[in-house]
């Protein structure tokens, strides 16, 4: 009787453990920014499709989002799509977006100059930047890779299929 009060005191506190640390876990990432590239349209109704970062901001706090400008070997980040936005992405430099609590940005990639030699099982990566502009505990800047083999990159603009 003592052993089987024992295995299941040993079992109850498995359990107490696992949960805990789900809990932390789930708590630690749950406000973390998600960024993936997307297919879409140059502009709306065009039939030039291109890739694009999508970044969504699942907190409930404001978040600063920074990437490096100027290597034109790497994929690159648009601010927008403006003349601007485009140029800044050419020259030394870092761009910063702040996104608000729940908030979403879409914003134009550019592949690198070499895109053409690049072999298609190759991994294409950026790397982002993010904080919160007002931390609660963590203050330090934390990364998010975005990563795409060549090919899936472009079988995510080809098979693009619009929808409403």
């Amino acid at each position: 009787m003592d052993t089987l009060y024992e295995i299941a005191k040993a079992v109850g506190a498995a359990s107490g453990l696992l949960a805990i640390s789900l809990l932390l876990w789930d708590r630690y990432t749950k406000h973390f920014p998600v960024a993936v590239i997307v297919a879409r349209p140059l502009i709306p109704s065009s039939r030039q499709i291109v890739p694009f970062l999508h970044i969504k901001n699942s907190s409930d706090r404001p978040i600063l989002v920074s990437w490096r400008d100027g290597d034109r070997s790497r994929m690159r980040v648009a601010k927008g799509q403006s003349l601007d936005g485009v140029l800044q992405t050419m020259f030394d430099g870092e761009t910063t977006i702040s996104l608000g609590a729940s908030g979403e940005a879409v914003l134009p990639v550019f592949r690198p100059v070499d895109y053409d030699s690049i072999d298609s099982e190759t991994q294409i990566e950026l790397c982002l930047h993010w904080k919160f502009a007002q931390p609660r505990v963590w203050k330090a800047d934390r990364s998010i890779v975005v990563s795409i083999k060549k090919n899936d990159l472009e079988r995510l603009i080809e098979g693009y299929l619009e929808h409403n």
